[in-house]
């Protein structure tokens, strides 16, 4: 599945937002899946600065944010498909940092 939404400023910053809001607990404030609720989850969060996020694609990303998956729940009720767009185009911003 491609992202139909373009990772514009705007985009980043509103994928932020949600981001602080909804994952920063568990896939931590840097993206590197040490969150503070992260501890106790089997599968760990995902690190989106090392090689696994940067391997997984949109489509993927986008399956897992609506699917959920171990300890993650579905976002599917909680963010709209556009909004779960904007999450990505932020998490894609922390495996282009150093």
């Amino acid at each position: 599945m491609k992202n139909p939404v373009k990772a514009t400023r705007v985009s980043i910053q509103k994928g932020k937002e949600i981001y602080e809001k909804k994952c920063v607990l568990c896939h931590g404030i840097k993206g590197d899946g040490k969150g503070t609720a992260s501890a106790g989850l089997n599968p760990k969060p995902t690190n989106f600065k090392d090689s696994h996020g940067e391997k997984m694609t949109d489509g993927e990303h986008f399956w897992k944010i609506t699917t959920g998956r171990g300890g993650m729940p579905s976002f599917a009720k909680d963010l709209t498909e556009e909004e779960r767009w904007h999450v990505i185009n932020y998490i894609n911003t922390f495996s282009s940092h150093p």
